[in-house]
């Protein structure tokens, strides 16, 4: 029985990880999108139909009647006279990948409701300004975080997202994924995350390495306001602060070492800016666009990073890669930090509201005064082999 089973698993085929595609918009209100939905509606293209029309209403009748309660029989009524325009208020989005037909409100009022939580605390006129802007995230592991983060806080209608990775196994720890989008190229997952929290926004998938090439274009074709680095690669990050300067646009890095979340900020925008905030000498940054060898590399990230932000078992991490591990140690919930982070950073930039260059760091240890995990002896011994190594 077992063999039976074990032998048709073999014959399946992996799964197709369907690509992100914009989503079909219809307008019922158009004679022309209303017949072409209604022969969709006719085939197996739609597995399934979503039509909130009621929440929406009842929700967008609190925010045009706060003094009202949702037992206020005036505000029923509201409620009656907006679901009786059906099926043709606002428009329907069909989702390819999910073969899904869900109804949404206008843009507008998409906006208002999914930021509703958000007023006061951000003004109107400043969600206006926020949502306006582009923005573009190079690496989609900790970026995939702050992509999401920044769309369900009304931030950008328009997005540029690279990476030329697939989800694999470990990025789970760190993506909000799940088994079943393993092999999904990360800007399909992200792309189809945006979508379907807001279909208006207007989207940009790079699959490619980012080069100095790819950056040009990127900023000249979409001019995006706002550069958010979270490649690992140190030629790209190289090459994001050389288009940074010459494009004059401000750059974000969120890094996560350990529980510690570091946000590196250059306001290229606003005056001359040195790349990396002028921790790596120009000769090091060259050596990177160039293609600098591993040793090189990994002189470079710890001299980037600073000894003084590396604790001691990122320190052993580091000099095990290669040897116990393949990579570097990252926790989901440091990621999850970033995102937080990074998202209000960009609001302080995009708001132009006082936001310099430099360095800012989060650390837990610090807030909630947490225990250190590692005895300083065995902290000391990691330092010395680390200076060991490196000499």
């Amino acid at each position: 029985m077992f063999e039976a089973i074990e032998y048709k698993m073999a014959r399946k085929t992996p799964r197709d990880h369907s690509a992100w595609s914009p989503p079909e918009v219809y307008d019922l209100n158009n004679d022309a999108d209303r017949t072409i939905l209604d022969r969709k509606l006719d085939t197996d293209d739609i597995s399934y139909v979503v039509d909130g029309i009621e929440l929406i209403a009842s929700d967008l009748d609190s925010l045009n009647n706060p003094q009202f309660t949702k037992e206020d029989t005036t505000l029923q009524n509201d409620c009656k006279e907006l679901i009786n325009l059906d099926s043709r208020y606002g428009n329907w989005f069909y989702f390819p990948w999910m073969k899904a037909l869900i109804h949404y409100p206008p843009q507008e009022d998409h906006l208002r409701l999914r930021t509703a939580r958000n007023r006061n605390l951000i003004t109107e006129s400043e969600q206006k300004t926020l949502y306006a802007a582009a923005l573009a995230i190079f690496g989609l592991s900790v970026g995939s975080n702050i992509a999401i983060e920044l769309v369900s806080s009304g931030i950008g209608n328009k997005f540029i997202i690279a990476d030329p990775d697939k989800i694999s196994p470990t990025n789970l720890n760190r993506m909000k994924a799940s088994f079943n989008d393993v092999g999904t190229d990360k800007v399909d997952f992200v792309g189809k995350k945006i979508s379907e929290l807001d279909p208006y926004i207007e989207q940009v998938h790079i699959k490619e390495k980012v080069d100095s090439d790819v950056l040009s274009s990127i900023t000249a074709q979409h001019s995006p306001d706002l550069l958010i680095d979270e490649v690992d690669d140190l030629s790209s990050k190289a090459a994001i602060r050389a288009e940074a300067h010459r494009s004059m646009k401000p750059v974000i890095m969120a890094t996560d070492l350990g529980d510690k979340s570091m946000i590196d900020v250059e306001r290229h925008d606003q005056r001359e800016v040195k790349a990396f905030n002028g921790r790596l000498k120009p000769k090091h940054i060259q050596a990177l666009l160039e293609g600098a060898d591993h040793d090189t590399r990994q002189k470079v990230l710890r001299r980037l990073i600073g000894i003084l932000h590396i604790t001691p078992r990122l320190l052993d991490s580091f000099m095990e890669q290669g040897k116990t591990l393949s990579g570097l140690p990252q926790l989901g919930s440091t990621a999850t930090a970033c995102s937080s982070l990074t998202t209000v950073t960009a609001r302080e930039i995009l708001l132009g509201r006082k936001m310099g260059s430099g360095r800012y760091i989060y650390s837990p240890k610090k807030t909630l005064k947490i225990q250190s995990p590692t005895p300083m002896t065995e902290g000391l011994g990691t330092l010395i082999r680390s200076i060991k190594a490196s000499s």
